[in-house]
């Protein structure tokens, strides 16, 4: 059979769901937050009064004194006058998403949905399994109740389980490429294995509300014998770079409040949900990224950082800051809370309530005042050495400022003042 062009729905509809249509858009037009919404004047006619607009939660646009409306696609037609299929690569590599599908043969294309859809299938089968387990296994359920202090109610709702000596048996009919492709199994010498076992389970699920992974936390008394978190490997439908854990139940809060609130863990998101703070979300256990970054200001205009106060939580902020100064437009800040030194966010809300959690993300410092400080850490400006120190730090800072130019200019002002050095 011949080649010819097609793209698999489920590539499109994964490719339409991943863009940040606000963030892609607005490389070419001015957007302004408007509600839920943001707005502009109509790139595709003449337009005296805002009647473009882009909806972040389904990711379209429509402007409303025009015809043009549609996704990710239709914008990349419109915006760069592309056919279909120019607009799908182009959309594809804009965004750094691979494509499974080009130029291919028919048959190809239904083997990429077929394999695709058997991920799916398994992580659902392997989640029912961890559910199931937890009836089982009274050390796992004494972890999540006691130990954790988590309701029934919070534990139904993330879909978190247990597993003992593994499911890779009792999914064996699903094949196994299928189990290592999904990341629920790995591979050596001796055949295929679980890649959990003795582990509380922690459905990973996207912002389109998909199971796409699974994170474990070991239930192994020596912490030596085993990492105690472990985490999916990358495959072709969980990349953790990109997906922001509780993100899936936490967009409505984080919209009405018009705040997200980051912090480091798994359990720091469900037990800040179950205390009544549902703007709470985190990575995927490393660091920020980038693409988490974009997609978390789609639905906000304002991120709090919470980290514990030691030294690794510096420079876990300082790290994260990064990212919010490479990614931030004038209107979009950071705030940052270091809590009590031995506390993370779990152990705070659980020992102070969740008032005083609150009262701790209002009192977070600005971005601002956490570089200020961090330039200003320990600098004599009598000893022109330590002035040059802090100058090249400043001067750092605002080289990664590449969209927020108001604000870029509004804290070298600062930082000159703190370091009594020009920096321009």
């Amino acid at each position: 059979m011949g080649k010819f062009i097609v793209f698999g729905e489920e590539f499109l509809s994964r490719l339409r769901e991943e863009v940040n249509l606000p963030e892609l858009v607005g490389r070419q037009i001015k957007l302004k937050r408007s509600g839920r919404s943001f707005v502009s004047l109509c790139p595709f006619h003449e337009d005296k009064t805002p009647s473009f607009h882009v909806n972040p939660e389904k990711n379209t646009f429509r402007c409303y004194g025009c015809p043009a409306a549609g996704d990710a696609i239709e914008w990349m037609k419109r915006a760069h006058h592309l056919s279909f299929y120019d607009a799908v690569v182009a959309l594809a590599q804009e965004c750094g998403i691979p494509l499974p599908a080009g130029e291919l043969e028919e048959s190809e294309d239904k083997d990429l949905r077929k394999r695709l859809a058997k991920y799916y299938q398994v992580l659902k089968d392997a989640a029912r399994l961890y559910e199931e387990g937890l009836e089982k296994n009274p050390s796992g359920r004494s972890y999540l109740e006691t130990t954790r202090g988590l309701s029934k109610v919070t534990i139904k709702k993330f879909g978190l389980g247990v597993v003992s000596t593994g499911v890779v048996r009792l999914l064996s009919s699903a094949g196994n490429e299928t189990l290592l492709g999904s990341g629920l199994a790995a591979k050596n010498d001796a055949g295929i294995y679980d890649r959990f076992r003795q582990r509380v389970m922690l459905p990973i699920v996207n912002e389109g509300g998909n199971l796409v992974g699974f994170a474990g936390r070991s239930l192994i008394a020596k912490p030596e014998k085993a990492p105690k978190y472990l985490n999916c490997p990358e495959t072709e439908i969980f990349h953790k770079g990109k997906e922001l854990y509780g993100l899936h139940f936490a967009k409505p809060a984080i919209r009405k409040a018009k705040l997200a609130v980051m912090v480091e863990g798994y359990f720091d998101v469900i037990c800040a949900h179950q205390a009544g703070d549902e703007r709470v979300v985190a990575p995927m256990g490393t660091a920020v990224t980038n693409q988490q970054m974009r997609r978390l200001l789609v639905h906000t205009d304002n991120i709090t950082f919470a980290f514990d106060g030691d030294r690794a939580g510096r420079r876990a902020a300082l790290s994260a800051a990064a990212v919010v100064l490479d990614e931030i437009k004038d209107g979009q800040t950071a705030r940052f809370l270091f809590l009590p030194e031995g506390e993370d966010p779990d152990s705070f809300i659980r020992k102070f309530g969740i008032e005083a959690w609150f009262s701790a993300v209002d009192g977070a410092d600005q971005l601002s005042t956490f570089l200020g400080n961090y330039i200003a850490h320990k600098l004599d400006r009598s000893v022109p050495e330590q002035q040059v120190l802090a100058a090249n730090k400043a001067k750092a800072i605002l080289a990664r400022i590449k969209k927020a130019l108001l604000f870029r200019h509004a804290l070298r002002l600062k930082f000159e003042e703190l370091v009594s050095v020009p920096l321009s």
